[in-house]
């Protein structure tokens, strides 16, 4: 089984960005998914998902108060794959203290399937596949003029389960009930 947690920002926003992700996958050919519904941020990466406890997990949502998260400019990650670099450049997520505060508390939810991966970086992956050095910088200057800044409300986090790589993910929403 494979889990999922992340946290989607409003649907206008999805849209929007897969319009990007359309435009971009026309200049440079195959980016990634390009669903609206797969416009999200991973709050957490499973490494050992045979032992994950969801009870836990739910349990933290139903004590956590809804909180605000903004988008401003954009990234990239550099990646190494059999000594060749690629990128992947993302829509930046400014998170609240309250993001914050989420995102450690549901690693500690987690226990020991969720993987320290150094510091947290939220965000949204705008285009991951065909991008090197030359593609970079294009792609940076272009995501320059987005505008998409604002700030958003995150009331409930979703968790994304499949059997296996190749089936269809079921999604639960754990909605934030602390008022």
């Amino acid at each position: 089984m494979q889990y999922t947690l992340i946290l989607k920002p409003p649907e206008k926003i999805r849209r929007r960005i897969t319009e990007i992700k359309k435009h971009l996958e026309n200049i440079y050919g195959y980016t990634g998914s390009l669903s609206c519904k797969g416009v999200h941020i991973t709050m957490a990466y499973l490494p050992n998902p045979e032992s994950l406890d969801i009870i836990s997990v739910k349990r933290m949502c139903e004590n956590v108060s809804p909180f605000h998260f903004t988008m401003s400019g954009t990234g990239y990650f550099e990646k190494e794959k059999n000594g060749k670099k690629s990128y992947i450049v993302y829509l930046n997520v400014i998170p609240s203290p309250e993001m914050v505060t989420f995102h450690s508390m549901l690693v500690e939810a987690l226990n020991l399937n969720a993987m320290d991966t150094g510091r947290f970086v939220p965000h949204i992956t705008l285009i991951r596949k065909n991008v090197d050095e030359q593609r970079l910088y294009e792609i940076l200057k272009f995501a320059r003029n987005l505008n998409m800044a604002g700030c958003f409300q995150a009331n409930y986090l979703i968790l994304g389960k499949r059997k296996k790589q190749n089936n269809h993910w079921h999604f639960e929403h754990l909605n934030f009930s602390k008022i």
